[in-house]
């Protein structure tokens, strides 16, 4: 597929195959990732791939996490919303941990931020490249301690997104609002 081909079509994948990914692909993805750009080529990025025993530890993490969220927002059925959240994980091929060094810098973090950013959606494209899906996840599993201590996050980064990989079930129709529509030409 050429770029512009996957930049229109690439979407966010909800349910996955559970078909495995190969790490060829997965590598792929990665060098993608460490071609975004970066103010100062600071390349404030570094990746944890999770696969198997660790994947399943993962999917605990965020079963717990779950949990805590669904009861203190006082929610029915918060036992089966935590379920669905370790299934979501435990059910998947990999999920990659992207971590942000931090820069002591507050200015400078803001432009890493950034930075990681573009390296993260970069990972995708090259994903979706090989007909391989993602989902970019944020939310408190990103600062669960356990978590942070599987993917070995040192006390000067932070977790920036877990990325979903796997081969979609599905690819959703999501509309877009026209370009044109939000955009304002100056001459």
């Amino acid at each position: 597929m050429n770029l512009y081909e996957g930049l229109i079509t690439r979407r966010t994948i909800h349910r996955f195959r559970p078909d495995p990914v190969s790490d060829s692909i997965i590598s792929r993805m990665l060098e993608a990732a460490v071609q975004a750009p970066n103010h100062h080529v600071t390349q404030p990025w570094r990746f944890v791939v999770v696969k198997g025993h660790s994947l399943h530890k993962l999917a605990d993490y965020r079963y717990a996490v779950a949990l805590e969220k669904a009861h203190k927002q006082n929610r029915p059925h918060a036992q089966r919303i935590a379920e669905q959240a370790r299934e979501d994980f435990a059910s998947l091929p990999a999920v990659i941990a992207v971590i942000q060094i931090l820069a002591d810098d507050i200015f400078q973090q803001q432009e890493d931020y950034a930075a990681v950013s573009c390296a993260t959606y970069a990972m995708m494209l090259a994903a979706w490249d090989h007909g391989v899906g993602t989902y970019w996840g944020t939310g408190g599993i990103t600062r669960y301690p356990p978590a942070l201590q599987l993917c070995q996050v040192k006390d000067n980064e932070r977790i920036v997104a877990f990325v979903r990989v796997g081969y979609p079930h599905d690819v959703p129709h999501v509309p877009r609002i026209p370009a044109e529509d939000k955009t304002s030409w100056l001459s």
